[in-house]
């Protein structure tokens, strides 16, 4: 039985010569066309920039990338994001206009069972140290306050209860944040590997999508947020928070997101740093992780837990500097994108996100700088070349995430038979359709919506519809096709 399954399914390893099907006498193929990539379907060509990371952050993102067999996309984010809380929290970096906080938001995109959960797991350990030591000083202090409330005599004013020290949400809700803000730390991280729950939740439903996303890009701005709750104790004011999010979710939501003409007319999705890397999927062979690579993710856990705890303990805020010609790097960069903003300019359809570029590469090299030595008081040209450089790779993800969330449906899943049909066929082989309703991608299983995709792939030559009657494996086939010998 299986051997059958791997000759119906599998891939032959030798090309032959000879086609695998016979036409009926009298009747002939269709002449192949050129095939064209399916609309929208093709990502940017250029991968994350590991190179451009600074050296500790590059370190932790490749020994990451080795560990998990993810794509370096996911390692890059994960480690930026935790620089971002651990070190820019307290920071404010020069810009082109004015002074910003030196914090990042990131959205990565990536299927189930591609290992973003690892990767970011591996970064944050060193955060999730911080917070298991914070809590279990709060149930020191706790028990302390209640046995000094259980001596206290009748009349005499009860000591306020300890506060827990509170900057991390991973279920994101506004209510969460502004709960999390309350506990006075000044700072504040958003982080889930499953942000479904947000974008598609509460906060983001039609009744306060509005709200929400108005909120956030304060938080971004640094914004203070004025909130009058009705009936509850405190004036409502919410003070500017330094914020830093990693936002990921699956491909299903990009058309509810990027898609979204609310969400990306209103800004907030263009003051986060998005990625939708290609899949490593079905190359992962099993690899034991080196005691280097395990060596340089604890180097990387102590780094983070140490330099949070700084932050935690040193409230001050501070300002980084752009040196002379880190600045004329970022006005160049600056100018670069101006030029394609116009009418026709390749930028001019993402304005919003094209627009905050010279600041978003003056927000990551803040971060980059701090986390190789927070004692730095000025960003150098080398650092705001590679922020430059990473904020160019985000400028491709986000117009490519824009276009791609206009894809029908079909077209997503004609992808998908296509990427199935050039691994298990190989080039100018024919094909009968119930091979592909029994053993071809879930969404090509069912007849109707098969013959929708097919008609995609016809329409772009990758496959030619062969006549009625062609015997294939010995059966003569009613629908039988040829996958393009330029597949």
């Amino acid at each position: 039985m299986l051997a059958r399954l791997k000759s119906l399914v599998g891939r032959t390893d030798e090309k032959s010569s000879k086609p695998n099907y016979s036409i009926p006498s009298g009747d002939t193929a269709a002449l192949p066309q050129e095939p064209m990539p399916l609309p929208h379907a093709e990502p940017p060509t250029a991968g994350f920039p590991l190179e451009c990371l600074t050296p500790k952050l590059r370190s932790a993102a490749e020994a990451i990338v080795r560990k998990t067999q993810g794509p370096a996309a996911l390692a890059g984010q994960s480690v930026l994001s935790v620089a971002s809380l651990v070190v820019g929290s307290r920071a404010k970096v020069q810009t082109l206009a004015s002074e910003a906080n030196a914090t990042a938001a990131f959205v990565t995109i990536a299927l189930s069972g591609e290992r973003k959960s690892a990767a970011d797991r591996i970064a944050k350990a060193g955060i999730d140290r911080v917070i298991m030591r914070l809590r279990k000083e709060h149930e020191i202090a706790m028990a302390r306050h209640k046995a000094e409330v259980a001596g206290i005599g009748r009349g005499e004013e009860k000591p306020e209860a300890p506060v827990c020290p509170s900057f991390l949400v991973t279920e994101p809700t506004i209510e969460g944040a502004f709960k999390a803000i309350s506990s006075g730390v000044g700072f504040l991280g958003w982080f889930s590997d499953e942000a479904a729950s947000f974008w598609g939740g509460h906060s983001m439903s039609k009744d306060h999508q509005a709200k929400t996303s108005g909120i956030l890009s304060k938080l971004w701005d640094g914004d203070s947020i004025a909130r009058p709750r009705a009936g509850q104790d405190g004036d409502g004011f919410v003070p500017p928070t330094a914020t830093t999010m990693n936002l990921m979710f699956q491909p299903t939501l990009i058309r509810d997101t990027y898609g979204d003409e609310f969400l990306t007319g209103q800004g907030l999705l263009a003051r986060m740093l998005p990625c939708w890397p290609q899949s490593n999927m079905g190359k992962r062979k099993y690899r034991r992780p080196t005691a280097e690579d395990e060596a340089a993710a604890l180097r990387f856990r102590d780094e983070v837990e140490a330099a949070l705890t700084r932050t935690l303990e040193e409230p001050t805020e501070r300002s980084l500097a752009l040196a002379d010609d880190a600045f004329a790097i970022c006005v160049e960069f600056h100018d670069s994108i101006e030029a394609q903003l116009g009418p026709g300019g390749w930028a001019a359809d993402i304005s919003g996100f094209a627009g905050k570029a010279p600041e978003h590469a003056c927000r990551l090299a803040a971060i980059m700088t701090l986390f190789e030595n927070r004692a730095a008081e000025c960003v150098s040209r080398e650092v705001m070349e590679a922020a430059c450089k990473l904020v160019k790779y985000y400028l491709g993800q986000y117009k490519f995430l824009c276009i791609a969330a206009t894809n029908e449906t079909e077209v997503a899943q004609a992808q998908t038979l296509l990427d199935w049909l050039r691994k298990n066929l190989n080039p100018g082989e024919g094909f009968a359709t119930d091979r592909v309703l029994q053993f071809g991608p879930v969404s090509a299983r069912r007849a109707k919506a098969l013959d929708r995709q097919l008609g995609v792939l016809k329409k772009y030559g990758w496959i030619h519809e062969l006549p009625a009657g062609t015997i294939i494996e010995g059966k003569r086939r009613r629908k039988a096709y040829r996958l393009s010998p330029k597949a």
